[in-house]
C-alpha cells in the first residue's frame, strides 16, 4: 500500500469505515474507493459529467444473462450496450479482454457486419511485468473469451494476444468507431493504450475508459485522464467508473 493510498483512506475515516475494517477488512479498500469517487463527483472535482449518447426511443439492447465479473458493474455494461446500439459502429476495438463480457456486449449490440477486435496479454504469460502490479490478480484469474464462447459467438470477432505496449496500431489507423481502454491501469500503460487507440479511431468515433474515479491504486489512471482532459473534451459518466471522449478531439489532444 502506497503513502497516497494510506492518505486517501484516512480522508474517508469515519465510525462506519472503522467498523467495516474490524468486521470485513478486505472490503475497506473498495469502500474507500467508492467514497472517494462519489465525493469527487458530487463536489464537481475531476472530469466534468456528461452522458455520451441519447438513444432512440425505439432502441433496445441485449445483455448476457450471466455476469462473470471482471470489474464492470451491471450499470456500466448497460451504458456500453446503449452506446454501441446508438452509435452503430462499423468497427470496435477493446484493449483488455478478461473473460470477454464486454466483447459480447459489443457483438450483441453492433450491426451484424461490424468488425469486433479484442486485445489481451498472451495466455501463457506466467509472470506479469512489474508495472502490472495493479492487475496481477485479474491476469491470474482471466479466462479470455469464455463469455463469447458460452454464447456461441467465438467465430464472429477477432481475439488478439499481445502486450499492448508492443501492439502496432498502424494497420487499424482511422478505422475504429468505438474504442474501450480497459487493460493495465498503471500510468505508462494507460497513456500507451490511449495514444494507440486515438491513432485507430475515426473522427466520428467515441473512446471509453474504465476504472476512472476515486484515487487509491487507480490514482495514476485518474491523474492521466484529468491531464488529457485539460487539452480536449473528456468526461466522466455519472455514478460509474467510465470516462469517455469524442475521438476527433482526442486525436488532437496532448497525449
Amino acid at each position: 500500500m502506497t503513502l497516497h493510498e494510506v492518505l486517501d483512506g484516512l480522508s474517508c475515516l469515519s465510525l462506519r469505515s472503522i467498523a467495516l475494517a474490524v468486521r470485513k477488512p478486505a472490503q475497506l479498500r473498495p469502500y474507500t474507493s467508492y467514497c472517494l469517487k462519489r465525493y469527487e463527483e458530487l463536489a464537481g472535482l475531476g472530469l466534468p459529467s456528461r452522458n455520451p449518447v441519447v438513444p432512440g426511443a425505439e432502441d433496445t439492447i441485449t445483455l448476457p444473462a450471466a455476469h462473470p465479473g471482471g470489474g464492470m458493474s451491471f450499470g456500466e455494461l448497460v451504458i456500453l450496450a446503449r452506446a454501441t446500439k446508438t452509435l452503430k459502429p462499423a468497427a470496435v476495438f477493446e484493449m483488455g479482454s478478461y473473460n470477454g463480457l464486454t466483447t459480447a456486449i459489443f457483438i450483441l449490440n453492433s450491426p451484424p457486419d461490424a468488425r469486433i477486435y479484442s486485445l489481451d496479454l498472451p495466455p501463457d504469460l506466467n509472470e506479469p511485468d512489474a508495472d502490472l502490479h495493479t492487475d496481477r490478480h485479474l491476469i491470474a484469474n482471466r479466462q479470455v473469451g469464455s463469455v463469447p464462447q458460452a454464447l456461441g459467438l467465438e467465430d464472429v470477432y477477432t481475439q488478439m494476444f499481445c502486450d499492448s505496449m508492443l501492439f502496432d496500431p498502424a494497420p487499424y489507423a482511422d478505422s475504429i468507431d468505438l474504442g474501450l481502454v480497459d487493460a493495465a491501469h498503471d500510468a505508462e500503460h494507460v497513456r500507451n493504450d490511449t495514444i494507440k487507440m486515438a491513432t485507430m479511431m475515426t473522427d466520428h468515433g467515441v473512446v471509453f475508459w474504465h476504472d476512472y474515479g476515486g484515487k487509491g491504486s487507480m490514482r495514476p489512471l485518474a491523474q492521466y485522464l484529468e491531464s488529457v482532459g485539460q487539452t480536449c473534451e473528456l468526461f466522466r459518466i455519472p455514478e460509474t467508473t467510465l470516462a469517455w471522449a469524442p475521438a476527433k478531439t482526442l486525436k488532437s489532444a496532448r497525449l
